[in-house]
């Protein structure tokens, strides 16, 4: 018997809501190309929307957002070390992008 490959599938809708919840902030032209992308794919191994929004978000950051593809072609700098460098400019633009939380003290 044959084993069922899992993978995970998200239609448009769910990826435009996921955005708009818990990435309000995000780039609306951004925010078109995530749910294009995202919604276009099996993603396998089989995640959750908020792990597939989350790859393809910090890698479009990291590749077109940051020096980083100049950073992996400089001599004798490796990619682990070029994402570090980049890595509090990835998260602090993503960070950007979140649902702000109000706490009231």
């Amino acid at each position: 018997m044959a084993r069922k490959k899992r993978r995970s599938r998200f239609d448009r809708e769910a990826v435009l809501r996921h955005a708009t919840i818990h990435h309000p902030n995000c780039p609306a032209e951004l925010v078109a190309l995530f749910v294009d992308d995202i919604s276009a794919r099996e993603w396998e191994p089989p995640l959750t929307l908020g792990q597939a929004f989350g790859i393809k978000a910090t890698n479009h950051v990291r590749h077109k957002m940051t020096d980083y593809d100049r950073l992996i072609r400089f001599p004798g700098l490796t990619r682990d070390e070029a994402r570090l460098i980049v890595s509090f400019e990835v998260r602090s633009i993503l960070a950007s992008w979140a649902r702000t939380v109000l706490v009231i003290k």
